[in-house]
């Protein structure tokens, strides 16, 4: 029973390492346009969105590229969706109100390296979805549901173009 045990955890662990690898930097976030709390001086958005962000596009990359390939994304901008609105008083000073006027953006970096270190493909991409909130939202306790949408079609169609 143990040997089996053994073989099953043993094949798991050669089967997970097989899968792509995502690396995301998060550069210079202090100069991002839109991540903190409105004029709160605290970095309370850094600590609570980015961690959020990257742990979705490390999943969702791992899923969509093809195995034994290494995407690193460099993030040097965003804006997310909606906006912090101070006129509206002290006591909403922290609730993003989400309209078509704030839509989300991203500019980053990518570089595509196969196993053997071989540089596949780099560019720049600064998505921007003009068109967020036509969308069908089926997620209503995301707070980053529309960004994570919009980088997660970014992710399908640049794992469609690395697969061919």
């Amino acid at each position: 029973m143990k040997t089996i045990f053994v073989l099953l955890l043993g094949w798991l662990f050669a089967w997970g390492n097989l899968a792509a690898e995502v690396v995301v930097i998060f550069q210079n976030p202090d100069d991002y346009r839109d991540i903190d709390y409105y004029y709160s001086g605290h970095k309370k958005g850094q600590r609570i969105y980015l961690p959020q962000l990257k742990e979705y596009i490390e999943k969702q990359g791992a899923r969509q590229l093809p195995e034994g390939l290494v995407l690193t994304l460099t993030f040097t901008d965003i804006d997310l969706a909606g906006e912090h609105e101070p006129w509206r008083g002290f006591l909403t000073h922290d609730i993003r109100i989400v309209r078509s006027i704030y839509p989300p953006r991203m500019t980053f970096s990518y570089e595509l390296v196969d196993g053997d270190g071989n540089v596949l493909k780099t560019g720049e991409e600064r998505l921007v979805d003009l068109a967020f909130d036509y969308r069908i939202r089926t997620n209503y306790h995301d707070n980053l549901y529309y960004d994570k949408a919009m980088i997660g079609r970014w992710l399908r169609k640049f794992a469609k173009e690395a697969d061919s």
